[in-house]
């Protein structure tokens, strides 16, 4: 008698785009020149993967506009995921639709979407949102600008994500009345930051410096902070 097949894990959809200087990171130019902005968000890229493939308990997946340019960039000696896959054309409500609906298809139980533009956060933060989808349907990760670093579904909710005003101070509150409006009570995690300017970046400096007098050389970020520190 054969044995039944093993689930498919829960999966990390990491969105990300190739470290390449003018293509990422500009609103940090300034105060850094576009080759440093691409080397910082390079390290962002690599201490996320450090941090999300260090659990077993699920896949982390890369979802990119060019996953073969991203793949040859890719931070030397950081881990490869599970899998690279291509983004589809179209608005960030979309991408993240197909995305969650194409890793749910899989046989997954849960899936998770995390941005690129926030590289503290940590294993259990994203072990805390799997456990918040045993229990809801949809996970959202807000972040002090009002926007979301993470999403995360156990069945498909597209409505929630549709004509949602992207890259604004409106985004999750949008989100959240959508989800209320179709009956869906999102758990929330707690909120975290992003880096997209000077002040997030001088927040994130602070931040780093304070977590490596607290933890010494097991301070998380290790790329980013030698990239900050040279």
């Amino acid at each position: 008698m054969s044995k039944p097949a093993a689930q498919a894990k829960p999966a990390v959809g990491l969105f990300a785009k190739p470290p390449h200087p003018g293509a990422v990171k500009t609103r940090l130019s300034p105060p850094l020149s576009p080759e440093h902005a691409a080397a910082l968000y390079g390290a962002f890229l690599g201490d996320l993967a450090e941090m999300l493939d260090r659990n077993e308990a699920w896949d982390w997946i890369v979802y990119s506009p060019d996953p073969e340019r991203l793949e040859a960039a890719w931070p030397r000696g950081a881990p490869h995921p599970f899998a690279w896959r291509r983004q589809m054309e179209s608005d960030l409500g979309d991408r993240m639709n197909a995305a969650l609906e194409e890793l749910l298809a899989e046989g997954r139980p849960s899936a998770i979407l995390l941005g690129s533009d926030h590289p503290t956060v940590t294993r259990d933060m994203i072990a805390h949102a799997f456990t918040a989808l045993e229990r809801a349907e949809v996970v959202l990760g807000p972040s002090f600008d009002g926007g979301l670093y993470l999403v995360g579904w156990t069945r498909l909710h597209p409505e929630i994500f549709r004509d949602v005003p992207w890259s604004t101070a409106r985004v999750l509150e949008t989100v959240i009345a959508r989800a209320a409006a179709h009956g869906v009570r999102p758990a929330v995690m707690t909120p975290w930051y992003d880096v997209d300017d000077a002040e997030d970046l001088e927040f994130l400096r602070a931040h780093l410096r304070a977590l490596e007098l607290e933890l010494g050389s097991s301070a998380p970020c290790p790329r980013t902070r030698a990239v900050l520190t040279r």
